[in-house]
């Protein structure tokens, strides 16, 4: 993929963080299953119809196939989409929160369009933050840990822009 594919990519996953843009990427799905609907009922009547030419059958069928392929692509859209849940520093980034035992937080922080991610740990509150770089490409190995401050908004932004550095 080229830096400019992803850049693209990003730009997509950005335009349709928007809660709105989701509600309408939901509505699509919903208008394309419709169709689909439609267009089995159509395909299961025809097929019903005695003496029905062959020709109108297989034309009933066809556009079940491609509503059926559409209701698909949007259904992959619409997950796609859901997947990123934070644009940090305009770009689209998927990040799990967990807290553990004590006081601690981990965050997995994937890129949408990146391999590279970075998993941040902190042990309690008042602790510096701990950052796991997962690199698959790396020359250094797939992985190296970096000891950061304890402020976490300061520790989520240097991790995020350490996974965009590479693009």
């Amino acid at each position: 993929m080229t830096v400019i594919e992803r850049l693209y990519d990003n730009a997509w996953y950005v335009a349709h963080a928007a809660p709105a843009t989701r509600e309408l990427l939901a509505v699509e799905v919903m208008r394309t299953r419709l169709a689909l609907e439609v267009a089995r009922a159509d395909a299961q009547q025809a097929k019903g119809v005695a003496g029905v030419l062959p020709a109108r059958f297989a034309v009933a069928l066809s556009t079940g196939s491609a509503a059926q392929a559409e209701h698909r692509r949007a259904q992959a859209r619409a997950e796609e989409a859901a997947r990123c849940t934070d644009i940090v520093g305009g770009h689209a980034f998927a990040i799990t929160r967990t807290t553990t035992t004590g006081g601690g937080l981990t965050m997995e922080i994937h890129s949408c369009t990146l391999e590279r991610h970075v998993i941040l740990s902190v042990g309690g509150p008042g602790s510096g933050w701990s950052a796991q770089l997962v690199d698959p490409h790396a020359r250094w190995g797939s992985r190296e840990t970096v000891l950061l401050g304890p402020d976490p908004w300061e520790s989520l932004h240097w991790a995020c822009d350490w996974v965009t550095a590479a693009a």
